[in-house]
C-alpha cells in the first residue's frame, strides 16, 4: 500500500477533542442518574410522582417505555448516520457537519427532559412528554458520537496514539460523573437550603451543566481538521445493511461486542440505581452520593496513568479484564451486604463502591480504543474506510442493551419496591449487575486481541509517513505521551 503524508493531531487538540466527551457525558449522565428520580421520586420526599409507577403488561412502566423507545430508535438511527458520515464529502470533512448540527438540538432536549408540562401533578401527559423528548435527545446523541468516535481510528494513527486518545476521552468522561455524582447534587442542595422546592432546584441544576456541555461539545468539534489529521476518504461502496452485517460477521469484533454488551448492561443499571443505593441501601441522605462518588472516581483518576501505561505495555484486554472481575465481586458482595446494613457492613460497602473505580477507569479507557483497533486494521488492509459504521455496529445492540437495562430497573423498582420499607428491587439491581458483570467478563477474556495488534503492527508501519516527525519529535507508529 502507498505510503501517504498526514500531521499527527497535537496533544493539546487531542485534549480539546476529549471536551467532547465531557459534554456528551454532562448531558447523558445527567438524564441516566435524575431523571427516573426526578420524575419518581422516593416517598421520603414527600412529592407528588409525575407519572404513574403502574405496570403494564406484566413489564412495562412508562418510564421504562420512554427509555426502550429512546434506545430503539437511537439504535436504529446509528446506522443511518454511520453511512451518511462516512459517505460525507464536503469541505469540513465527513465527521464535522454532523457533529456540528446535532450540539444545539441535543442540548435543547436534554434540559427540556427537566421542564415536563405537569410539575406538580400525576399525569400521562409528563409521561408523553418523557417519551418524546428522550427520543429527540438520542437521535442527536447518536447524530454527535457515532461521527465523534469514528474520528479515534482516524486521529489515532498509531497503537500508543489510540490508547491516549482513550485516556483522554475517559478523562473527560469521568469528569462528567465528578459532575453528576459530586457537584450535580451539591448545588441541587444548595438550592433547596436557599428555599428551592426539590424540582426547580434540579431544574436549575439541569440547566447549568447544559450550558457546560454545550460549550464543551463545541469546543471539541473545533479541535481538528479532518484534511490535515486524518487519512484522505476512500468511503465504502456497500450499502447500509450490508456494510453493517460485513462487520458483525467479523469473530473478534463479535466475541468483544457480546462481552461488552453483558458489561454496559450491568454498568447502566448501577447508574440507574444510585440515588437508590445511597437512600434505600446504605439508609443516607441524598448528600451521601457526594461521598461515594468522589471516593469511586478518585480512585478511577488515581488509576489513570497506570491503565495507559499497562495497555501500551501489555495490551488492553488484561487491564480490562482485572477491572471487570472487581466490579463483578464487588456487586456480590454489596448484594450480600445489603441485607444487613450496619456500621461495619457501611464502611465495606463505601470501600467497595471505591474499588469500582478501577473498573470505572478500565472500562472507559479501554473499549472505545478496542473498536478503533479493529476499524483501523480493515482500513489499512483494504483501504475502505468505514470507521463510523464500526460504531454503528457496537452502538445497535449496545442500545438496545442498554434500553432493556433501563427497562429491568424501571420495573424492578415498581414490582419489588424502591423504599427502605420495601427494598427488594433495589438490591436485586445489585445482584442483576453482578451475574452480568461476570458474563462480560467471560467474553472479554476469549477476545483474540494479540491476533489485531500484530496485524496493526505490520501494516502500520508501511502506511502512514509523518513529513515533520524529525522536526517535531515524532516517529513512526508511536503516539507522544499524555
Amino acid at each position: 500500500m502507498e505510503t501517504k503524508k498526514i500531521q499527527e493531531l497535537p496533544v493539546l487538540n487531542q485534549w480539546i477533542w476529549g471536551l467532547g466527551a465531557l459534554g456528551y457525558a454532562l448531558l447523558e449522565r445527567m438524564l441516566i442518574t435524575y431523571v427516573i428520580f426526578f420524575y419518581l421520586s422516593p416517598k421520603e420526599y414527600q412529592v407528588v410522582d409525575l407519572v404513574t409507577d403502574r405496570i403494564y403488561l406484566g413489564v412495562f412502566t412508562v418510564l421504562g417505555i420512554a427509555l426502550l423507545l429512546g434506545r430503539i430508535v437511537d439504535g436504529l438511527a446509528d446506522p443511518i448516520i454511520a453511512a451518511l458520515s462516512d459517505k460525507t464529502r464536503s469541505s469540513l470533512g465527513r465527521r464535522k457537519p454532523f457533529m456540528l448540527a446535532s450540539v444545539l438540538p441535543l442540548s435543547a432536549a436534554a434540559i427540556l427532559m427537566f421542564y415536563p408540562p405537569r410539575l406538580g401533578e400525576t399525569s400521562a401527559l409528563n409521561g408523553i412528554w418523557a417519551c418524546a423528548i428522550w427520543l429527540l435527545f438520542y437521535i442527536f446523541f447518536t447524530a454527535y458520537i457515532t461521527p465523534y468516535f469514528a474520528l479515534i481510528p482516524e486521529l489515532g494513527h498509531s497503537h500508543s496514539i489510540r490508547i491516549n486518545l482513550g485516556t483522554v476521552h475517559a478523562f473527560f468522561v469521568i469528569m462528567g460523573m465528578i459532575a453528576m455524582t459530586v457537584v450535580f447534587p451539591l448545588i441541587a442542595a444548595a438550592f433547596q437550603k436557599n428555599g428551592f422546592p426539590l424540582r426547580p432546584a434540579y431544574q436549575y441544576t439541569a440547566a447549568l451543566f447544559t450550558l457546560i456541555a454545550l460549550l464543551s461539545l463545541l469546543l471539541a468539534t473545533f479541535s481538528f481538521n479532518e484534511k490535515k489529521h486524518c487519512l484522505p476518504s476512500n468511503p465504502p461502496a456497500s450499502g447500509m445493511w450490508k456494510s453493517m452485517l460485513s462487520i458483525l460477521s467479523i469473530k473478534a469484533f463479535r466475541t468483544f461486542l457480546i462481552g461488552e454488551l453483558f458489561f454496559q448492561y450491568a454498568i447502566f443499571m448501577l447508574n440507574l440505581g444510585l440515588l437508590y443505593y445511597v437512600v434505600v441501601i446504605f439508609r443516607q441522605e441524598e448528600s451521601f452520593l457526594t461521598i461515594l462518588g468522589g471516593l469511586t472516581i478518585g480512585i478511577a483518576l488515581l488509576s489513570f496513568p497506570l491503565v495507559n501505561k499497562a495497555a501500551k505495555a501489555m495490551g488492553k484486554k488484561k487491564p480490562l479484564l482485572l477491572g471487570v472481575a472487581i466490579m463483578t465481586a464487588s456487586c456480590f458482595i454489596l448484594f450480600a451486604l445489603s441485607w444487613n446494613m450496619n456500621s461495619t457492613a457501611l464502611y465495606l460497602g463505601v470501600l467497595l463502591f471505591g474499588l469500582g473505580g478501577i473498573s470505572l477507569s478500565t472500562c472507559t479507557i479501554l473499549t472505545v480504543p478496542t473498536y478503533a483497533d479493529m476499524a483501523r486494521v480493515e482500513a489499512l488492509r483494504t483501504g475502505v474506510q468505514r470507521e463510523a459504521m464500526y460504531y454503528a455496529a457496537r452502538n445497535l445492540p449496545l442500545k438496545m442493551t442498554i434500553a432493556l437495562a433501563g427497562a429491568t430497573f424501571s420495573y424492578l423498582i415498581a414490582a419489588f419496591g424502591k423504599d427502605m420499607a420495601k427494598p427488594l428491587g433495589v438490591q436485586l439491581s445489585l445482584l442483576i449487575v453482578a451475574a452480568f458483570s461476570l458474563i462480560g467478563l467471560i467474553f472479554f477474556a476469549i477476545y483474540p486481541e494479540q491476533q489485531i495488534l500484530e496485524q496493526l503492527s505490520k501494516y502500520e508501519t508501511k502506511t502512514i509517513d509523518f513529513p515533520n516527525a524529525g522536526r517535531q519529535g515524532i516517529k513512526k507508529n508511536s503516539g507522544p505521551s499524555l
